[in-house]
């Protein structure tokens, strides 16, 4: 402990101890002399010795160090705003995709006290569901004692009179604004007791500007949703998430639900599309302990509603207060994650960001041990100083260190950047901050710190031994460039081919003059028997249409964001199927084609149809006609087999698919598709009318499948446009590390190459003298770059469109381009081996 205060007191008193050991040399020094005595010795060694005695040397050092590489770097500006810039695209593009992670995995949602927020889904060994039942919510809140709040939301898409489209509704319970603390533009939220006396709503801040154009008159205001008043008392703040990823037009007491969406049974029937639920833990309390308390109480409710609630329900709780939980819309009708298809896309993302990276550091490189020919006298003379390996090492270190601190500071803020536009373009809600925070921060420092290390401590190590002149580790550059460039531009053409191919492709049904229609029955609490009779009619109205061709009923729209999949084991053979509950039109209203037996027709119960894929997994080699297996918890048996059709993910080529004839209990949940001979917009319309006029409470969704197709190819353009420029950025610093590599080669070889030119050599043997020594790395950078190409584009086979992981089309055109640009680059320097004078180069000594 008293070495520890000696120390710490030499820390806060460094500059008066040195002045004191100075003195008490001096004053030695000076009564040494008067005595007659021999040398003293050499000050600034023991003034040196004695600052290691009493510690903190290093801290001293590291100044040296620091200081020094400051007034290097400052020596060659264009030496360090190249490798800044270099450092900040590499650095950057890690930063912008680390901090998309952060925003939605790490940061907390901008609501109150969100880390103790849970978000509950139902669950049980036959089911899952990510919406409870109303009722069942309400019991669950009642007694729940490991919860001290709950909140529940329901979206409802409600019409309003002057708008073209239906309003997003979310409708939530009254303590929503007040437990999430929820900043208003002006007016109030809810009382949180629920004493509401007349029909309500909050209006969010960006629907009041659109709608109202900002009116501050609008709080108070009366006017109709769905033909029924309700009244504005507030405007929610755009900074205010929520609980949902979409952005709500409006929030309204979830009450009220049942009178704004006429018929709605929600709040009393089990069978209804429910209700998300979040609660709040009790102080003390943790998710098990809430977890257990809520099976329990689902086993008591099931003792009074058997056939509501599941046998072995329980209900696993996640982390409700980040935005990770809120992405959970876009899942599977059976409530099944797709973790599987998450991880393929962020290892490949982490992959590509990882070699731009890896492309930086590369070049940096080469460009730190080329400069060390030029630091060679500097190297001499502290050597000869005494200056030891050890020390040369650090001090180079030290400024590779400088270096991607500056390049992390420069990548903060091109990531944060590119991450703010992507924001912007997404659309994306307004409460998503793309400021940097600490982690963010952490993050580009420790990136900057390993790639300190990467690009520099080899280099380092080269020039203090005197070896930076030889080709080995330069061409070891070269080749880890060239290979991480190679991957990211054939990740690309791979994408570009598939982009290309999806245009182009037949997806296995014709989408091009067909509309799809929802009229949300079961939102508006339609019985099965009320919702037969509804679509009867409707079809057979449609079907009267000038140019309609045919008319059919799913419950999978095409193309449409709604999926319905189950898994199933036959012979021990098990897979995940698309299943979609039809009536015997559809097959022929999307022309789907029969293989082998028959369409399903009226009357079938337990027939089904399966896709061509479905059939070569489940029985290979064998004929699928006559087979059963449990659908919908019945023996069905198969009675044809369709070609295989891209109803949901167009870039899925391994998508199986079951269509079954559709039940009683399905057809609230049931829409329409119609297959016309002209212009399907004309028909749109005109479907909305007539969807309306049969039940004037009725607001249905229309969506041409032409569109839909289109929004299905924009989420690929986006991913291609995004690869390419990693791809272009990747061959571009690729490009300027084979310059810098390439002219720091010809510098080299002046001597050479002059004699070469006085004995005769051409202009084309100058240059393939010059470029040789880079043909062997660039050739296994090359193979090492295919070769990881087609393991990482295995990651992203679903997302191909049907075209191979192992296109040549894509290989052949990827390495070509990289050929022709990277030769091109080299060329440029090369040709100044052309202008040396042969006279002048002999005279060099």
């Amino acid at each position: 402990m008293g070495e520890l205060w000696r120390r710490l007191r030499y820390l806060l008193n460094r500059r008066q101890m040195d002045e004191e050991l100075q003195n008490d040399m001096d004053f030695h020094r000076e009564m040494a002399a008067r005595a007659g005595g021999g040398q003293f010795g050499d000050t600034l060694r023991l003034r040196e010795d004695s600052r290691e005695a009493w510690g903190w040397m290093w801290m001293d050092r590291l100044g040296q160090d620091l200081r020094y590489a400051g007034r290097m770097l400052r020596k060659s500006p264009g030496f360090t705003l190249a490798a800044v810039l270099m450092l900040g695209i590499g650095i950057g593009v890690n930063v912008a995709a680390f901090s998309f992670f952060n925003l939605m995995v790490l940061s907390p949602l901008p609501v109150r006290d969100p880390f103790n927020l849970l978000r509950f889904h139902r669950h049980s060994p036959q089911a899952y569901a990510f919406a409870l039942p109303y009722p069942e919510m309400t019991y669950l809140r009642e007694h729940s004692r490991t919860l001290s709040a709950v909140l529940a939301e329901n979206t409802t898409r409600i019409p309003m009179e002057g708008e073209p489209k239906p309003l997003n509704g979310h409708f939530v319970t009254a303590n929503f604004f007040a437990e999430l603390g929820a900043p208003m533009l002006m007016g109030r939220a809810f009382d949180p007791s629920g004493e509401e006396r007349e029909p309500v709503i909050v209006l969010l801040e960006g629907f009041w500007r659109r709608h109202f154009g900002g009116d501050f008159g609008a709080v108070g205001r009366v006017f109709l949703l769905n033909g029924k008043s309700v009244t504005v008392i507030g405007v929610a703040s755009k900074a205010f998430s929520g609980l949902s990823m979409d952005k709500p037009d409006f929030w309204a007491p979830l009450e009220r639900q049942p009178y704004l969406a006429s018929g709605s049974t929600l709040l009393t029937s089990y069978e209804s599309s429910g209700v998300t639920m979040f609660g709040r833990l009790r102080a003390g309390m943790n998710p098990t302990a809430a977890e257990e308390e809520l099976r329990g109480l689902a086993a008591e409710l099931r003792k009074t509603h058997p056939k509501d609630i599941w046998e072995n329900e329980t209900l696993p709780a996640e982390p409700g207060g980040y935005a990770k939980s809120l992405m959970i819309g876009n899942r599977s009708g059976t409530g099944r994650e797709d973790r599987g298809e998450l991880f393929p896309v962020v290892a490949l993302i982490v992959s590509l960001c990882l070699l731009i990276l890896a492309v930086a550091c590369g070049n940096l490189g080469s460009l730190l041990l080329a400069r060390g020919v030029a630091r060679e006298r500097e190297m001499s003379i502290r050597v000869s100083v005494g200056a030891g390996r050890a020390r040369l090492v650090r001090q180079l270190f030290t400024e590779s260190v400088v270096l991607g601190l500056l390049g992390a500071m420069a990548g903060v803020g091109l990531g944060s950047a590119v991450l703010r536009g992507l924001i912007v373009v997404s659309g994306s809600p307004e409460w998503l901050d793309a400021s940097p925070d600490w982690r963010v921060v952490v993050f580009a420092v420790v990136a900057g710190f390993i790639s300190a290390i990467l690009f520099g401590l080899t280099p380092a190590t080269q020039v203090v031994r005197q070896k930076h002149r030889s080709t080995r580790v330069r061409q070891v550059l070269v080749g880890a460039q060239v290979a991480a460039s190679c991957v990211l531009l054939i990740v690309s053409g791979l994408l570009v081919r598939a982009l290309e191919h999806a245009t182009s492709m037949d997806p296995g049904f014709e989408f091009q003059r067909v509309i799809a229609i929802d009229p949300g029955l079961g939102t508006h609490g339609y019985s099965p028997a009320r919702a037969r009779a509804y679509l009867n009619t409707l079809r057979q109205r449609l079907g009267e249409l000038p140019g309609v061709e045919a008319v059919a009923m799913t419950d999978t729209a095409p193309l449409g964001n709604h999926v319905s999949s189950a898994h199933v084991e036959v012979d021990g053979r098990s897979t995940d199927i698309l299943l979609n509950h039809v009536d015997e039109n559809f097959l022929g209203a999307m022309k789907i084609r029969m293989v082998q037996g028959r369409g399903l027709a009226r009357g079938d119960v337990n027939s089904i149809v399966i896709g061509q894929r479905m059939a070569a997994r489940l029985w290979p080699g064998e004929n699928p006609l006559g087979k059963y297996f449990s659908v919908d918890g019945a023996d069905s048996t198969v009675v044809g087999i369709a070609a295989s059709a891209r109803l949901v993910k167009p870039e899925d080529s391994d998508l199986t698919e079951l269509y079954a004839p559709a039940k009683e209990a399905d057809l609230p949940s049931m829409g329409v598709v119609v297959r016309t001979a002209g212009s399907p917009r004309d028909v749109a319309r005109a479907a909305v009318a007539i969807a309306r006029s049969i039940d004037p409470e009725i607001f249905p969704a229309v969506d041409l499948l032409q569109d839909a197709y289109l929004r299905k190819l924009e989420t690929a353009r986006s991913g291609v446009m995004a690869v390419s420029l990693l791809g272009f950025t990747a061959q571009l610093l690729a490009c300027l590390g084979i310059v810098g590599v390439v002219a720091y080669a010809v510098s080299q070889r002046v001597r050479e190459i002059g004699i070469r030119m006085a004995l005769g050599a051409k202009a084309v043997d100058i240059v393939v003298v010059v470029l040789r020594q880079f043909a062997w790395p660039v050739a296994m950078g090359l193979a090492a770059g295919v070769g990881g190409a087609a393991a990482l584009s295995g990651l992203m086979r679903q997302a191909l469109y049907g075209i191979s992981n192992l296109d040549p089309v894509a290989y052949l055109a990827a390495i070509l381009f990289f050929v022709v640009t990277v030769g091109l680059a080299a060329l440029l320097p090369a040709r100044r081996a052309l202008r040396v004078d042969p006279m002048r180069a002999l005279r060099q000594d």
